[in-house]
């Protein structure tokens, strides 16, 4: 299974935001969509970038209070994390490690395709995992009966 295949079935685009969009608004969106990252794209950064929970948690230990005011251009990671849409999810899950983050943009040169999670990758897997599980009990139990075998 490859990441375009995640993107197909959850079908749902990133929610995507300026530079200049302050925190406060952001926050704002993060809690009303049930989401835990935002991609920022504007004219004064050609790479994407994402603000997530993990940064605005930092950015409330370096501002205190004053976080609600920054912009997300102050926060953001940029480049954003990023994998292509025919990479694996082992790839992917890979590189969240490696790079010890949560979210991955999909992106083939300059274009977003969107935005994977660990959820999402955990959640493929363990579909997958039982698929392979399911296929080995049924070619287990089809031996046992003798289906198949010359005799």
């Amino acid at each position: 299974m490859i990441i375009m295949d995640i993107l197909n079935a959850n079908q749902s685009d990133p929610v995507l935001a300026t530079g200049d969009t302050r925190i406060e608004r952001l926050l704002s969106i993060m809690m009303s969509q049930g989401i835990g990252s935002v991609v920022i794209k504007d004219r004064e950064n050609p790479a994407y970038g994402i603000v997530t929970e993990r940064s605005i948690i930092s950015a409330m230990a370096k501002f205190g209070p004053g976080m609600f005011t920054q912009t997300a251009r102050t926060l953001m990671t940029s480049p954003a994390p990023t994998c292509r849409p025919d990479d694996s999810i082992r790839q992917a899950m890979q590189s969240m490690t490696q790079l010890r983050t949560r979210h991955l943009l999909v992106t083939s040169g300059a274009m977003l395709h969107g935005l994977v999670s660990i959820g999402d990758l955990v959640k493929f897997r363990i579909r997958d995992t039982e698929l392979e599980n399911s296929v080995l009990r049924d070619l287990a139990g089809a031996r046992m009966l003798g289906v198949g075998s010359q005799g």
